[in-house]
């Protein structure tokens, strides 16, 4: 029996005999998006290239600048680049094997337009601006995580899981970023860490979701001891109520009862004739 690999598992098309996936195409747009960016800034002002591209809160607002949702991830000239496309490679590969290409490509569309989305939402009381995509190559790691937390990875030459190196690495980029007062820096990395963290668990990678649907399933058996223990008590209050008219109708015959009380055995020997039926 030969097994046939999902369409969404396999490469996107072939260069010269080598396979090019979700991951690599992502890596060639970035590299791409880099020179064009320097290539603008060696023409022009560099800061005005920077400008135009990040992620300006109060341009989208209130000039409609939508293209600064995506265009902030562009990286500017730096040795963070090649750090970013190297995690990239590394993380984004076996995610995308993992989930397939389609799945893959929500997640990183997610890691790079919820972020922005939210911080649209947070800039209408205090505009914010970001510029580059640190925190969404981080968000693919995080990702990469959740799927394989106890693989042993070797970074600067210290062995961690890769559990631990993810938060290693959140606590010293946030450390960072308050140090420089990067609060917008630091509000991007948490969300796209959530975002990598949960996209995973929805897809089902470690236990998937089953800590929500474990504690859904708890707080149903909760509910139902409290209904089966409330439907005794009522039970028990029937009965007692019915043996007390019992009595009474024995010591002053059935005239005495008065019209609640008569309707309440007329309820009971209802509930007795549907249960004998049953």
């Amino acid at each position: 029996m030969i097994y046939e690999r999902s369409e969404d598992y396999r490469p996107l098309f072939w260069i010269q005999g080598r396979p090019i996936y979700v991951t690599t195409l992502l890596i060639i747009l970035h590299c791409v998006a880099l020179v064009v960016a320097v290539l603008c800034m060696s023409m022009g002002s560099p800061v005005a290239v920077e400008m135009a591209l990040s992620l300006d809160t109060y341009q989208v607002l209130n000039h409609g600048e939508v293209w600064r949702l995506a265009s902030y991830v562009i990286f500017m000239p730096s040795l963070w680049f090649i750090f970013a496309m190297g995690f990239l490679y590394f993380a984004g590969r076996e995610v995308e094997q993992f989930v397939g290409r389609k799945t893959f490509l929500k997640l990183y569309g997610a890691l790079i337009f919820i972020p922005a989305l939210l911080l649209c939402l947070i800039g209408l009381g205090w505009p914010q601006n970001h510029l580059g995509g640190t925190e969404s190559v981080f968000g693919v790691f995080v990702a990469f995580a959740t799927i394989y937390p106890g693989v042993v990875i070797n970074i600067w030459f210290v062995n961690l899981t890769a559990k631990g190196w993810a938060w290693v690495l959140l606590a010293i980029y946030s450390l960072m970023d308050v140090g420089y007062h990067l609060w917008t820096s630091l509000i991007i990395l948490w969300i796209c860490s959530g975002v990598g963290y949960f996209g995973m668990r929805v897809v089902g990678a470690g236990r998937g979701m089953a800590w929500l649907t474990d504690w859904m399933e708890e707080r149903r058996a909760q509910k139902l001891i409290r209904q089966h223990n409330f439907k005794i008590l009522k039970d028990k209050k029937v009965t007692e109520s019915i043996d007390e008219i019992l009595e009474k109708i024995s010591k002053q015959g059935v005239g005495s009862l008065d019209a609640e009380e008569r309707a309440a055995l007329e309820r009971a020997r209802t509930n007795l004739l549907k249960r004998d039926k049953g």
